[in-house]
């Protein structure tokens, strides 16, 4: 009996590695964003810090350097803020080019499955159109 050999096999194995490529892709770009939002609650943190210690100081020269650190992390929160719009951006073209990477080979596998079933009756029918053969034989000797 012959084995089943898919005509795409080749495109097939393409499209499952660009799918894997675009999911390390979407991984990265998650990852990104991940990053960013932890950046954002530590000078988040460092700003309630500073709020404090700014609070209990009496000192002028303190006060002034404190209130510069402040500014300084507020202009930090602001470029992360947008740094994360962007990357979040990245995120879902990448999300969607991960869903059209899988409607591709999931197309492929469909196609494949198709003419494995079709090689399957095809097989069959030949088997028995074999034993029929075979009756019919047996039958007139």
């Amino acid at each position: 009996m012959p084995k089943f050999k898919f005509t795409l096999e080749k495109v097939l194995r393409i499209r499952e590695f660009e799918e894997e490529q675009a999911k390390v892709e979407l991984g990265k770009a998650i990852q990104e964003t991940e990053r960013i939002k932890q950046t954002l609650e530590y000078v988040a943190k460092q700003r309630v810090k500073a709020n404090h210690d700014l609070s209990t100081t009496i000192d002028i020269i303190q006060l002034q350097s404190y209130q510069n650190y402040i500014m300084g992390l507020d202009a930090q929160k602001d470029q992360l803020l947008e740094q994360l719009a962007q990357a979040e951006l990245v995120v879902e073209e990448k999300r969607l080019l991960l869903t059209e990477a899988m409607k591709k080979r999931k197309a492929l596998d469909k196609m494949k499955e198709k003419q494995l079933e079709q090689f399957k009756k095809d097989q069959e029918r030949i088997e028995e159109n074999f034993l029929d053969d075979m009756q019919k034989k047996k039958a007139s000797t």
